[in-house]
């Protein structure tokens, strides 16, 4: 830009040399030339001028110009700079930003590892303490000995025979004492201890009176009992007899046979009031309708007695339902002949059968078994 304003004044400069360089030549008065120079001079004047003017525009468009490019650039440059301020700015409140969360980051991670580490440290304590149980376990084992053993099965030997004596003695049940005596039979042939064949021995002798008893269906007799029942609810007690409808006579139109008819008439109806029996056939009493539900339900509670006699073994408790029960069948011999000499056939057969089984003593393996275990004691004391 400078070179161009020093271009631009040059043309000037030249004007006013010329314009000097004319005025200095000396006029010559009386010479055809002299109105000539004058014009020239003139009008160079005019050129010069006008040029300088438009240089001098020029130069001021061109100042304008570049003060409008500079202002112009120095907005952007201030803008840019203040974007850049702010940009600047955000990114150092990021950076703040990602420190703070790197060193939330830092103190949650080693708040974790510290409640790890406490936790498992806990945990190690908890194992360490189960180890010492197990240890402390492991070692009262290791104090059992073969005859701290023995004593535990001596003990559970016991017990079986006191069960087995139990069920023989409360429930009558022969069956399951010999199951728990062969049960301990067992336990004691696991100890192998020769002073304990006495005890075996002993065992043996019960087994044997428990299987020699004899077999009594009691399942079998109950429900033969519980069918009697159900016939006697069905025995016919009182009967009515069933009029005999007699056939209409045909209608006659004398008078004989109408007399003769009526006659006849009057003679069957006499005969429902009149009842002839024979003398030589013994009589018996028929029962009276108003004790039906008596005699029935009596009869009922006779056999159910002798039901709960069977299932607790008592035999004269059982014979006596089964008779009284036979003495009030009897009353229905006049009523329903056929019913009732069926259930006295039964009830006789049932009458006939035992039910009370005495039970052997088995309490003489217990003992022995006591008395094995005293002694047992008494030596190992004296060790």
């Amino acid at each position: 830009m400078r070179d161009q304003e020093s271009n631009n004044n040059e043309p000037s400069d030249e004007g006013l040399e010329v314009a000097t360089a004319a005025e200095k030549k000396p006029v010559i008065s009386g010479s055809s030339t002299a109105p000539d120079a004058s014009m020239s001079v003139t009008s160079a004047r005019k050129g010069a001028s006008w040029v300088s003017w438009s240089a001098l525009f020029l130069v001021i468009v061109l100042a304008l110009g570049v003060a409008w490019v500079v202002r112009e650039g120095q907005t952007k440059g201030l803008a840019l700079t203040t974007r850049m301020a702010k940009l600047e700015a955000s990114f150092q409140g990021k950076q703040s930003s990602q420190k703070a969360l790197e060193d939330q980051l830092r103190t949650g991670l080693a708040t974790l590892d510290t409640k790890e580490s406490g936790e498992l440290s806990r945990l190690n304590q908890s194992v360490d303490a189960v180890k010492k149980q197990l240890a402390k376990q492991q070692a009262a084992l290791a104090q059992f000995t073969i005859s701290d053993r023995d004593n535990w099965l001596l003990a559970e030997t016991r017990h079986l025979l006191r069960l087995a004596n139990q069920r023989l003695v409360m429930a009558a049940d022969p069956v399951a004492a010999e199951a728990l005596l062969k049960s301990a039979d067992a336990v004691l042939r696991g100890i192998d201890d020769p002073s304990l064949h006495v005890v075996r021995a002993t065992i043996a002798k019960e087994i044997a009176a428990l299987r020699a008893l004899p077999k009594v269906d009691l399942e079998g007799i109950y429900l033969r009992l519980a069918a009697l029942i159900e016939q006697a609810d069905k025995l016919v007690i009182f009967q009515l007899p069933k009029p005999v409808e007699s056939p209409q006579p045909a209608p006659v139109s004398d008078w004989e046979g109408r007399l003769y008819q009526g006659y006849k008439a009057a003679l069957g109806k006499l005969s429902d009031y009149v009842i002839i029996r024979r003398r030589d056939v013994p009589m018996q009493t028929l029962m009276d309708p108003q004790w039906e539900g008596l005699v029935r339900q009596n009869l009922r509670m006779l056999l159910e007695q002798a039901q709960i006699a069977l299932l607790s073994d008592n035999q004269v408790v059982y014979v006596a339902s089964l008779k009284s029960a036979q003495q009030g069948v009897a009353q229905f011999q006049a009523s329903d002949e056929v019913g009732a000499k069926a259930i006295s056939s039964e009830i006789s057969r049932l009458q006939r059968l035992t039910i009370g089984v005495a039970q052997p003593d088995i309490s003489r393996s217990l003992q022995a078994l006591n008395d094995a275990i005293e002694k047992r004691v008494q030596s190992e004391g004296g060790q």
